[in-house]
């Protein structure tokens, strides 16, 4: 969520705004993310932040200070940023989609100032997608395998995943994202990487590129490269993706509803 928000016209928690053409809506519907079901903490828990911090809290800052949930590491909450006043769907042409080749998913985040696409793609250690994001790797993808799925994806895994994705199946079925691990922040999910186990197209490019698949190595502790501890250096990207388009002083303004303007 918090990385949704952050590509779109900042991190100022504008994904959180209900309607009909909000950021909120685009991310659904381009990246296949179930936004709707999310419960948003109500005002009274953003009190319960204040007595942590010496800063007032605004809600971009509350999903990093909400991570110890899934047992994942803590890290320092960016504050004094404010909440956006606008969220418009066609805002929104410029995420990362389910498609995306490593290059492109490259551009879109050196546009945002960020070199570290393979740690934060790393957060798909918790979450779901909708079978409507994946489901063509499943079916008719390739002529070369035996069940004409993506050559890239492991067999069994593939079988393991038309059961819940049917060819004529519901496309809002949900599916965890990271096999095996879907609610712990881990680094499970590189390992899933390396044996074909990721849902989206986007994910399992990650391996199969020379060039972010070093990365992933090294978070699997690959020897003969120089390790990398995944929840460190998640903590360290997450810092440093929150001060995109952060808005302070007059701009923007301190939500008194998470999923409304004042």
């Amino acid at each position: 969520m918090h990385f949704h928000d952050c590509f779109v016209q900042g991190c100022d928690a504008s994904i959180l705004i209900n309607g009909s053409s909000t950021k909120k809506t685009a991310v659904q519907t381009v990246c296949r993310e179930d936004i709707r079901s999310l419960k948003m903490p109500r005002p009274s828990s953003k009190l319960l932040v204040l007595e942590w911090s010496t800063a007032p809290i605004s809600l971009p800052s509350l999903p990093a200070t909400m991570w110890f949930c899934t047992k994942g590491q803590t890290w320092k909450v960016p504050t004094r940023c404010r909440d956006g006043r606008i969220s418009s769907a066609s805002d929104a042409g410029n995420l990362p989609g389910p498609r995306d080749s490593v290059e492109v998913q490259k551009q879109k985040f050196n546009n945002k100032g960020l070199n570290d696409l393979v740690t934060l793609i790393g957060g798909h250690s918790i979450g779901t997608s909708a079978c409507q994001a994946f489901r063509y790797s499943l079916y008719n993808f390739s002529t070369t395998t035996a069940n004409d799925a993506d050559p890239s994806m492991d067999a069994a895994f593939v079988t393991q995943l038309q059961s819940p994705c049917p060819s004529n199946g519901d496309v809002s079925r949900r599916i965890e994202l990271d096999t095996g691990s879907p609610n712990a922040f881990d680094a499970s999910f590189f390992t899933n990487l390396k044996n074909g186990h990721v849902v989206l197209e986007s994910d399992q490019k990650l391996w199969m590129d020379a060039s972010t698949r070093s990365f992933v190595q090294r978070f699997l502790g690959v020897r003969g490269l120089r390790g990398l501890n995944f929840n460190v250096e998640f903590g360290r990207s997450m810092v440093k993706m929150s001060n995109i388009g952060v808005k302070t002083g007059t701009d923007g303004e301190i939500r008194k509803v998470c999923t409304a303007i004042n």
